[in-house]
């Protein structure tokens, strides 16, 4: 699941014009697994501002699959906007070298995916994400920076609307991939709230092996700091494996397909002609605030991965 882009249209055309290998198309069996996470929501306010910096070890030196590390937010409209470092079988396509990293902003939503333009990171690399609120308390600015040079990595912008409530890390694993092979760590996660909300950290979970230190807050409970996130590596004795289904495109099921332009993750629900509905393969399913179809259509199950965010797997 990823992020927002600057068109498909423009980009491809830029990948064309510098004659950068496209990403993989991924046509597989589907089989995912969860590395350790920390999250924290839902807020009595709303999210306006979110600023972290991942330093993620090196990427596996082979990939069977593909892999995401992301620090995210979700909302009660479906949208999870979620700047991504990604390991594909071959990362040529954003110019990484074996053991880099390619990272882009993007967002996940009922549209499917949509990413902004992605560049090579290094395992010991600095990767500072910030996603902020614009004016018209409407539309979400990610800027994606190295945090030491201040290089711009990735920046994307979507209509995603003033409701974000959760905020958490993810370490994903999609069709048999190869796990992390180094530990993660997040520093400096600062979540700014509209309004004070003093139970905020209570909130705060773990899972997986994670840990967290230096939880503090200030300004009444409007800011909420995370001195550092440590998520361990993934070993195949902790993960766990959802059922294999196949991936097909049809206009009720999901699929996760790699363009030139953004790899694009559609999802949809169906409705029976009772009434009652049922919510597609890799579908949001629940969360707090979520208003759609809590039931998945067979042979899927409504999966929790936080107290924002459970899909259909």
């Amino acid at each position: 699941m990823r992020s927002p882009i600057f068109g498909a249209l423009a980009f491809a055309n830029w990948v064309v014009a510098n004659a950068i290998p496209s990403p993989p198309t991924l046509v597989v069996k589907r089989a995912d697994t969860w590395g350790g996470s920390v999250s924290l929501g839902p807020s009595k306010s709303t999210i306006v501002k979110a600023v972290t910096t991942i330093i993620p070890g090196p990427a596996p030196p082979t990939q069977n699959g593909v892999l995401f590390l992301w620090p995210g937010m979700s909302n009660g409209t479906g949208d999870l906007i979620q700047a991504t470092l990604e390991s594909w079988p071959s990362n040529s396509w954003c110019g990484a070298a074996t053991g880099q990293w390619c990272v882009r902003a993007s967002v996940f939503g009922w549209f499917g995916q949509r990413d902004g333009s992605a560049s090579p990171v290094s395992g010991s690399d600095q990767v500072r994400i910030e996603y902020a609120l614009q004016s018209d308390q409407n539309t979400w600015l990610q800027t994606v920076t190295n945090a030491v040079t201040g290089a711009l990595l990735s920046t994307y912008s979507s209509a995603s609307g003033p409701y974000m409530r959760g905020y958490g890390t993810g370490t994903e694993c999609n069709d048999n991939c190869s796990g992390t092979i180094a530990a993660q760590s997040y520093i400096n996660t600062v979540i700014t709230l509209a309004s004070a909300d003093t139970t905020f950290g209570g909130t705060i979970a773990v899972a997986g092996g994670a840990t967290y230190s230096g939880l503090t807050s200030s300004d009444g409970g409007k800011v909420w700091s995370i001195a550092s996130i440590n998520i361990p590596a993934m070993s195949k004795s902790s993960q766990t494996t959802s059922t294999t289904t196949s991936r097909v495109t049809t206009t009720t099921t999901t699929s996760r397909v790699t363009t030139t332009s953004t790899r694009t993750t559609t999802r949809a629900s169906t409705t029976s002609g009772s009434g009652s509905c049922s919510a597609a393969q890799y579908a949001q399913c629940g969360g707090t605030d979520f208003t759609g179809c809590t039931t998945c259509a067979l042979p899927y199950t409504c999966k929790y991965q936080n107290a924002w965010y459970s899909q259909c797997l």
